[in-house]
């Protein structure tokens, strides 16, 4: 697939992406156990696939790990139970086929959470106090990097898009940046997109892209991620 069909696709899907988008539920409806949801859908997508992630969190939803009783016990118990419940096989749905799958990093995941939760709950704060207290959606996405563990700017711009905050954040993965590569030679050095300055830069170049197809940022690059993941798949890209 050429640059031009996977601009067309884009265009297709942003289309259908906007005329979505007005009936996303917005944050302020959210609980801090729904928020929390979402943040450990984020933190789990960066160690594996989003399908995944989202059934990982869906567990320990499930569990009730990520509600007020979360909060019973010291540090090390909270992360105990969260490593327990994410060593059994997920079921998740792969390229239209059901299976069981062990999350990666587990021990990981469980200790970046718990020290997420046992943080927030040290100092008196919350994932809706962070958002409330925000001034914009950039404030919203610097004040998430530093408090949540394992949030760098993508995941926070991630985490920001799913519960409705800002639709003008890009979430700068693997998909999008190999397309700014190819249809813009944009090639930022990877491991410099922790650092906000950087992925701030990159984003404002990806702002002059979204420009051009006519679309809120988030949903052109919400539209690349699907088309380029989709082509790299199917070996045409």
């Amino acid at each position: 697939m050429n640059i031009a069909a996977i601009n067309r696709t884009i265009g297709v899907l942003c289309e259908d992406l906007n005329a979505q988008s007005h009936g996303m539920q917005v944050w302020q409806f959210y609980t801090e156990e729904e928020l929390l949801f979402e943040a450990c859908v984020c933190i789990f997508s960066s160690q594996m696939r989003f399908e995944v992630s989202e059934a990982a969190a869906s567990r320990l939803m499930e569990l009730g790990l990520l509600g007020a009783l979360r909060l019973k016990g010291n540090k090390e118990e909270y992360e105990e139970k969260l490593r327990q419940a994410l060593s059994e096989p997920l079921k998740v749905e792969l390229y239209g086929e059901k299976c069981h799958v062990r999350p990666r990093f587990r021990n990981r995941m469980a200790s970046l959470l718990a020290a997420t939760v046992k943080s927030m709950q040290a100092q008196n704060s919350s994932l809706r106090t962070i958002l409330f207290s925000a001034s914009s959606a950039r404030d919203a996405r610097a004040k998430l990097v530093s408090q949540v563990w394992g949030f760098g700017p993508k995941q926070a711009s991630l985490f920001l898009r799913r519960v409705g905050y800002s639709v003008n954040l890009a979430v700068l993965d693997t998909h999008i940046l190999d397309y700014l590569n190819v249809a813009r030679g944009i090639n930022p050095k990877r491991n410099t997109l922790g650092r906000l300055s950087t992925y701030e830069m990159i984003e404002e170049e990806f702002q002059r892209v979204a420009d051009e197809f006519g679309y809120p940022i988030g949903c052109v690059d919400l539209a690349m991620w699907v088309t380029m993941r989709v082509a790299k798949r199917e070996a045409i890209w």
